[in-house]
């Protein structure tokens, strides 16, 4: 056991280590400190409103000023504002028909997707009425993904997936919102796992001896790897979605993520 003053100190310099990427990116985007801090008083705010009640009673405005020392006057204004960036209907559209067309029969057989016609039994047609309802019409999120190049038609007039665009291209309000919450249950994740008992799987490979070809070598071996992890998961959790949804709660999140960091993105 280290004593308190040490872990302070151990634990300011890490927050500072974590929170220098989000710097770099706040400052290339023009986001200041003092937007910053009303961002991080209102999330102070929330987390103490839902996390730190007392016997399930509400919590007071002085509790959560003695929690976060944020001014009581901020706390009362704060108190009830919803800045969580929520995803619009096109974007939840966007992610169920891809992950179906990425991971689930007759779109994807064995791993890959299909090739699908514009309309008709198992085309793009019916996998975009199955998750639009046609709230949206399936002409205008094919024109949408033509154009963004997350899909390409044929001569045959075939839809085709292309996942390298995919994944380079994507619209910003689908960025954003997978940005907060892919870090936002990183984060749950390695700061649970220093207070729990039970640890949640995170582990990372790493080396700092490397020469350029070899790391080359090991960012194409990552993807790949990374990718059929990703979609051999993808297609086994939408099944038993598919299944439990059917059952009475309670249901619970999943999420495994994967990332790839190394120098040469910082030259």
């Amino acid at each position: 056991m280290i004593d308190e003053n040490k872990q302070n100190t151990l634990l300011h310099s890490a927050i500072k280590q974590l929170l220098k990427p989000l710097m770099r990116f706040l400052i290339n985007k023009q986001i200041t400190l003092p937007t910053l801090l009303e961002v991080i008083k209102s999330a102070y705010v929330e987390v103490a409103e839902k996390n730190f009640t007392i016997d399930d009673k509400p919590i007071t405005d002085s509790r959560i000023n003695l929690l976060t020392g944020v001014h009581r006057k901020d706390v009362k204004r704060l108190r009830g504002q919803d800045l969580d960036h929520k995803p619009s209907e096109r974007l939840s559209i966007n992610s169920l028909m891809l992950a179906s067309w990425m991971g689930e029969e007759p779109y994807c057989i064995k791993g890959t997707p299909q090739p699908l016609p514009l309309n008709g039994e198992a085309s793009f047609e019916s996998l975009a009425n199955e998750y639009s309802r046609q709230n949206i019409h399936s002409s205008s999120i094919m024109e949408s993904w033509l154009q963004m190049g997350w899909i390409s038609k044929d001569a045959e007039q075939h839809l085709h997936l292309d996942m390298n665009t995919l994944q380079d291209k994507q619209l910003t309000e689908d960025q954003l919102f997978f940005f907060a919450q892919n870090l936002a249950d990183h984060m749950a994740t390695s700061t649970g796992n220093l207070v729990n008992k039970q640890k949640n799987f995170e582990r990372a490979v790493f080396y700092n001896k490397l020469s350029k070809p070899s790391l080359l070598v090991l960012k194409k071996s990552a993807k790949e790897q990374s990718i059929q992890v990703l979609k051999d998961l993808n297609q086994q959790a939408l099944a038993l979605q598919k299944h439990d949804k059917k059952i009475s709660g309670p249901h619970f999140r999943f999420r495994l993520g994967s990332y790839l960091y190394t120098d040469l993105d910082d030259e």
